[in-house]
């Protein structure tokens, strides 16, 4: 078990590929397991638990389907176990960095915004960069197209979230927006409203 993180660690932060890992469906299941439980403790805190359970279920649920799909078109669906099983593995790092800075953002000023907006940012980059890094080496494409590919996901997943729990109308006295990056990615980007007491 420790082997297994220490190989997802290697993939989140770029040193390892997903064909380092082990072949076989427990070492997807262990991924995917990690991946949803650091998901739903880091968007439970400004969306509630029910809705980050269900909102990572679709995450991962799409982001499985989709590199299914691309797998069976170029006919290499033995590599979908290490590919989705070391996305999500290696997404739960970024998951768990994103909860602290979720479950202790203080209330809204000019110098937390732009701290929180750069952090947010750091992570949605960072999410986006382990997408296309595991797309490049499970699709054996260059790092343009894996990029291409990863930013054209986070946005139709974005949209699928979106139409699924649609924003509130904003209240520039009573609300603020902020990035959140959750992953899967899975990491994704989506705005977050905070209510002032």
């Amino acid at each position: 078990m420790r082997n297994l993180l220490q190989q997802y660690f290697n993939i989140a932060f770029l040193m390892g590929k997903p064909q380092d890992l082990p072949a076989g469906r427990a070492q997807m299941q262990i991924g995917a397991g990690l991946a949803l439980v650091s998901y739903v403790m880091a968007v439970a805190v400004p969306f509630g638990v029910e809705r980050a359970f269900l909102q990572a279920l679709i995450d991962l649920s799409c982001t499985g389907v989709a590199i299914w799909i691309a797998l069976s078109i170029v006919g290499h669906t033995a590599r979908f176990e290490q590919a989705f099983g070391g996305l999500c593995g290696a997404s739960t790092f970024i998951n768990l960095a994103a909860l602290p800075l979720f479950a202790l953002r203080p209330e809204s000023t000019d110098s937390v915004m732009a701290t929180s907006t750069v952090a947010d940012f750091v992570l949605l980059v960072w999410g986006l960069s382990l997408m296309a890094h595991v797309i490049r080496h499970t699709f054996e494409v260059r790092m343009f197209v894996s990029v291409v590919m990863s930013v054209a996901f986070f946005i139709v997943l974005s949209a699928v979230v979106a139409s699924i729990w649609p924003a509130p109308t904003l209240s520039t006295d009573r609300e603020k927006v902020s990035l959140l990056v959750g992953k899967d990615g899975l990491s994704m980007a989506q705005a977050v409203f905070h209510e002032k007491a």
